[in-house]
């Protein structure tokens, strides 16, 4: 996917480690999501996973690309 000037590479991933609510490791579903600053993805800009039910409400291919989007509106914030 391109965004801006940015190009996102979505990947599922099924063990995604978050710490729950009581304190426990929990293994959740979810996505690899990298940035990259050119078209053949060798220049990796970013890169942060996204486990249902914590940065992301459903696994669906939608919402993680919206919170890539998400990301790089912020980054793009941050930096002007």
């Amino acid at each position: 996917m391109r965004y801006k000037d940015f190009y996102v590479r979505i990947t599922p991933n099924s063990s995604i480690q978050r710490v729950d609510k009581t304190g426990n490791e929990v293994l959740c579903e979810g996505f690899l999501i990298q940035i990259f600053a050119d078209k053949n993805e060798q220049d990796e800009s970013d890169n942060f996973t996204a486990a249902v039910g914590f940065e992301i409400l459903e696994n669906s291919l939608a919402e993680a690309e919206q919170l890539a989007k998400d990301f790089i509106d912020c980054e793009e914030k941050k930096n002007t």
